[in-house]
């Protein structure tokens, strides 16, 4: 078991380190998703339940895995270190006519709405000092435009936010 988390970490590991900014893969959506969640699973295990929801109809899209891997990876570690104590992650994933879309929910402490307007704005963070750079979600806007993709947010303070992102099949 020990093994099979360390091959899953070096996995992701290597998903979330390349770097080749134009080329374009066929890529899982899921399995794009669970190596983000193996990557945060020493985070999760005692305190966050996962619960995903996964289409198994969403095709290979193309798209640089990496950048994808960054993106999800960042709205995901907000969502764990959003939720104070115990609380949930539903992850889900749907084919809508010719778009993927991937809602990632969390039940943490949300976003004010006054600050909802600021969150895609580089170095805008409402975490403590030293707890982020507020880089995350400008970077990740990014990705999902280089993508042909879109992202929002719906948040509501002290019950949670929803990333809702859509990527078309062929761009």
């Amino acid at each position: 078991t020990g093994i099979e988390r360390t091959t899953g970490i070096v996995k992701s590991l290597s998903a979330y380190s390349r770097n080749e900014e134009t080329r374009l893969y066929k890529c899982n959506i899921n399995e794009v998703i669970d190596n983000c969640l193996i990557m945060l699973s020493n985070e999760l295990k005692t305190r966050i339940d996962v619960v995903k929801h996964y289409s198994e109809e969403i095709p290979y899209v193309m798209a640089n895995e990496g950048r994808l891997h960054q993106a999800f990876l960042n709205i995901l570690n907000n969502a764990v270190q959003a939720i104070e104590g115990n609380g949930k992650i539903t992850v889900r994933t749907t084919l809508i006519d010719d778009t993927v879309e991937i809602s990632i929910e969390d039940t943490g402490i949300g976003i004010a709405p006054e600050n909802l307007k600021f969150i895609y704005d580089p170095f805008f963070t409402t975490k403590d000092p030293g707890k982020g750079t507020g880089l995350g979600l400008s970077i990740t806007r990014r990705i999902v435009h280089e993508h042909s993709g879109t992202i929002r947010c719906i948040s509501k303070v002290h019950e949670g936010t929803e990333f809702i992102l859509n990527f078309p099949l062929n761009f």
